[in-house]
């Protein structure tokens, strides 16, 4: 099939008949125009998003040595430092990339809706990220820490995923350029690997960073990952992953709403 890209023209009919397009056409024509966008460059994402947390891993491992109480900690918090780097920043940048040199007016031109495009980018970074997720734990077995993956965590990752690339997204459509956008992406990246229980467990933490990732995706999805690779389902996993939905649908939300589109 080849690749669809943002010079192509739609097909007259949808031109023609806007309603002709359904909303799984249009999603799945926007994916393919998001995929073949970085069908150079993903090798390059699939490395930067092993390696940063990978290093990290190494080193938080050969430190803590035998006396390592939580083992899932470094796991799962390091998914959630791949995911962050990776989607929080390359929404960011798509989006602020889009709307600075206008290729949201192209999109606005299509007979598509704000909201699938903003599904549509963040699926991509998804199905850029989620091979990310797996070498890691794969790798981890080299330091010692045996985890299984079961079927939540092909449903916690996408929706750790698609929250982070919302906010990365709503920088990208806010900020009022590019260069603004990557210094704000860059601050909330560290805010949200350093505040709340990621890679270092609550009670090590100062009261006030706990406080603020009670408020962070980042702190939910990383405890949902804990559950699912202890298998420890309770009453908590399942308010990490309602908070994920929700949060999941505002921030997508807001993006559609702060995005520039047909303003005439």
């Amino acid at each position: 099939m080849q690749a669809i890209t943002e010079t192509d023209r739609p097909d007259d009919q949808y031109r023609a008949d806007p309603a002709s397009l359904s909303p799984a056409r249009a999603f799945w024509d926007l994916l393919l125009i998001q995929l073949a966008n970085w069908r150079w460059s993903w090798p390059a994402t699939l490395i930067n998003g092993l390696l940063v947390p990978l290093t990290a891993l190494f080193f938080l491992r050969a430190a803590a040595g035998d006396n390592l109480a939580s083992a899932e900690f470094l796991v799962s918090g390091n998914i959630i430092i791949s995911l962050i780097f990776t989607t929080m920043y390359g929404t960011s940048a798509r989006f602020s990339f889009m709307r600075t040199f206008g290729v949201l007016d192209y999109y606005a031109t299509l007979p598509v809706s704000k909201i699938l495009l903003v599904l549509a980018v963040n699926t991509g970074f998804l199905i850029l990220t989620l091979p990310s997720s797996l070498l890691t734990i794969l790798i981890a077995q080299l330091f010692g820490l045996h985890f299984q993956v079961n079927p939540f965590f092909f449903l916690i990752v996408p929706l750790a995923s698609f929250s982070l690339s919302a906010v990365g997204a709503f920088v990208g459509v806010a900020a009022p350029n590019f260069d603004t956008a990557n210094t704000i992406t860059g601050i909330l990246q560290f805010l949200f690997m350093g505040c709340g229980p990621i890679l270092i467990p609550a009670e090590r933490l100062p009261d006030f960073l706990n406080i603020i990732g009670h408020v962070l995706p980042s702190t939910y999805a990383a405890d949902a990952l804990r559950h699912s690779l202890t298998a420890s389902y309770d009453l908590t996993f399942l308010l990490d992953l309602a908070f994920l939905v929700v949060f999941d649908f505002l921030a997508m939300f807001f993006v559609a709403r702060r995005m520039e589109w047909r303003r005439g």
